[in-house]
């Protein structure tokens, strides 16, 4: 596809088509596809804009199929190149089918490669690269974990200098620069990158200041909470942290057994992956407790189930244009001392249908026990609950008067 070239220097974003599942799958794992999808639509957006004003170079994508570029076409007027049958190749091969494009084949005489999902970038970042790359032949901007921010490459371009280099590990910025050579490369300053949680948290003062687009999506998103001024974590702040859990039981030849899990959130409770747990999780804004006992089960286990009548049983009560639900759960738990201050709404519920699957994003081997067993690990396997749900299954033993 042709490009309007009416400069010597070009910045290629190297850019897919944001899609549900397919973004920032890191940070979707410990939120979801839907947060996942605007937190990279926003970051793209705020990188655009800072980058955009520039009369000293010319911007375009670099994607893999048209139907990408002409979304970018549509929605950010961007011209751009594809790259053919991407679907076989590696990174490497498709940065040096970029390159190779633009400075052989279109004469540009400088150009910088820089990924959509990276915010910090500006336009000052980008013409201080361009300017190195007249005593460089590169110049590369490394980020703190170890990636790579930004390659500025000046004519003539000759393929090789990707050639095994770990992608996405803590060794690409130094594979790179050792396939470039050390005295021929400009470093630039480093720079982080968003790839976790913890990275949005850490870096909100610098999404704050520097990201409108971010900053607004994850304010929406109740991400950041204000309180005098400051955006903390939510471990940081002095209330408790509502969720549900949900003991779901079965029939299977006249014997009731209930469903255990294995808790897996290694970034955000490492202290807790790999214990028994029962399906829990947060409660959405607006959402029923109970509805949110059904979701988390769905989600996590792959099954269908529902509360049992006697701890649904809602009524509502509407006043001046509120609305208000009241239901009684089996029991209630608040965590007062270790790990997260969790208030607990605990839910019993009967299995309906569906299969037994793992979530690999939050846990594994979900599996069916018998009363007895249960009985059993709860009394002489207390170490091996994730407390909340060890809690939940001693009150459930009790409810049940087993």
């Amino acid at each position: 596809m042709a490009i309007n070239k009416n400069n010597t220097n070009v910045v290629v974003i190297f850019a897919k088509k944001p899609e549900l599942g397919k973004v920032k799958t890191r940070i979707a794992k410990e939120t979801s596809n839907e947060f996942a999808y605007g937190f990279s639509k926003a970051c793209f957006s705020d990188l655009l804009h800072k980058i955009n004003s520039s009369k000293y170079y010319n911007i375009i994508v670099a994607t893999d199929s048209l139907g990408d570029l002409r979304w970018f076409q549509d929605n950010f007027s961007l011209d751009g190149i594809v790259i053919e049958n991407s679907d076989d190749l590696n990174q490497s091969e498709k940065f040096d089918i970029v390159f190779d494009t633009l400075l052989n084949d279109y004469g540009y005489e400088k150009s910088i490669l820089i990924p959509m999902d990276i915010p910090f970038i500006n336009e000052e970042d980008i013409i201080a690269a361009f300017a190195r790359l007249d005593n460089y032949k590169f110049v590369h901007g490394p980020e703190v974990n170890g990636g790579v921010y930004l390659i500025g490459i000046k004519q003539a371009f000759a393929k090789g200098i990707f050639d095994n280099i770990r992608w996405s590990t803590s060794h690409s910025y130094s594979d790179l620069v050792g396939n470039c050579g050390k005295d021929n490369t400009y470093s630039l300053k480093l720079k982080n990158d968003l790839n976790l949680p913890g990275d949005i948290l850490s870096l909100h003062d610098d999404i704050r200041h520097g990201c409108p687009v971010l900053y607004e999506f994850l304010k929406d998103k109740e991400y950041f909470v204000s309180v005098r001024g400051k955006y903390v974590d939510f471990d940081d702040l002095s209330i408790c942290i509502p969720v549900v859990v949900n003991i779901i039981e079965r029939n299977n030849n006249n014997e009731v057994e209930v469903l255990l899990q294995t808790r897996y959130k290694p970034s955000i409770d490492s202290e807790n992956s790999g214990k028994l747990e029962v399906p829990s999780g947060l409660i959405d804004k607006n959402e029923p407790a109970y509805d949110a006992a059904i979701r988390e089960t769905k989600e996590e286990t792959g099954i269908n189930c529902e509360i049992l009548s006697d701890f649904k049983d809602a009524q509502f009560h509407s006043s001046d244009n509120k609305k208000i639900v009241s239901y009684r759960p089996m029991c209630c738990l608040q965590q007062l001392i270790g790990d997260r201050s969790y208030i607990a709404t605990v839910f019993i519920s009967q299995y309906i249908n569906g299969e037994l699957k793992e979530n690999l994003d939050e846990t594994r081997n979900p599996k069916w026990y018998k009363i007895d067993e249960l009985k059993g690990l709860t009394k002489n396997s207390r170490d091996d609950f994730f407390g909340l749900s060890l809690a939940a299954l001693e009150k459930y033993l009790d409810y049940r008067k087993i």
